[in-house]
């Protein structure tokens, strides 16, 4: 856990699969409490790293007040209903994103049988589908899903003790992606729609848009157009050099996509 800039904490907190290592919430002050972005998985790895993280710096799940989730895959949305129990904390994501909620995480019948027909569609064999409908089941356990309080359209601004936030909705690794920008101090919270050395994951399913690379490519056209001094990614290390990052992502998918 780090102070990146006053007034504003970077969490790091365990990943139980994969090579990422870690997932960054990030922790602001407000009047009176702290907004959270992110959350990290539903484990008690996790949840225990929370709490060991606060209190460093003096405060409790008491004194979250507001959530702001910028996507909501497992490892960024996957504690936010255990967190809501505990702190009674103002949940936020973008109603894109609100939408995919109970059809993931809570009634998933429909999705299902909608994951069995889109792969069947383009060629895959029946006898393969069976067992890729139930691929992601075993993940359910680590989302702790709860409905947020405020869905946000993009443009509003989120303010804080010391800062504005405007949130800009970045559709393409997730339909309701958003990040938030603070214009005076240069920062940009990026999520997973930005990360300092590897492309995030663009996936083609039920519940992405009809062209989600598409879309991912003009929300990195309209990240680019910010004055952005250090960009604060979900994973791995905060960056400087926006710009450049963008124009090597477009390279790479254009090249892929060629």
């Amino acid at each position: 856990m780090a102070e990146v800039i006053p007034g504003i904490h970077r969490l790091q907190l365990p990943i139980p699969f994969g090579s990422l290592g870690h997932i960054n919430p990030y922790l602001i002050q407000l009047e009176g409490g702290y907004l959270l972005i992110d959350t990290g998985w539903n484990t008690e790895e996790v949840f225990n790293s929370l709490k060991e993280q606060l209190a460093e710096i003096g405060i409790s799940l008491e004194d979250i007040k507001q959530i702001l989730i910028t996507h909501i895959h497992r490892d960024h949305y996957g504690l936010v209903g255990k967190l809501k129990q505990l702190s009674q904390a103002e949940i936020t994501t973008h109603y894109a994103d609100k939408e995919l909620i109970e059809s993931r995480y809570i009634n998933l019948e429909n999705l299902l049988q909608q994951v069995g027909k889109l792969p069947h569609s383009h060629g895959l064999p029946q006898d393969e589908l069976s067992e890729l409908k139930r691929a992601s089941m075993g993940m359910l356990k680590y989302v702790s899903p709860t409905m947020p309080d405020v869905m946000l359209q993009g443009s509003e601004t989120i303010s804080t003790r010391l800062f504005n936030f405007q949130v800009i909705w970045t559709p393409g690794h997730s339909p309701g992606h958003i990040c938030l920008y603070e214009p005076v101090k240069k920062v940009l919270f990026s999520g997973d729609h930005l990360l300092p050395t590897i492309s995030p994951h663009i996936g083609f399913h039920p519940q992405s848009s009809k062209n989600p690379l598409g879309d991912y490519i003009n929300s990195l056209n309209k990240i680019k157009q910010l004055d952005v001094n250090l960009v604060l990614p979900g994973h791995e290390k905060p960056f400087t050099n926006l710009a450049t990052r963008i124009e090597g992502l477009i390279k790479h998918h254009t090249q892929r996509s060629s």
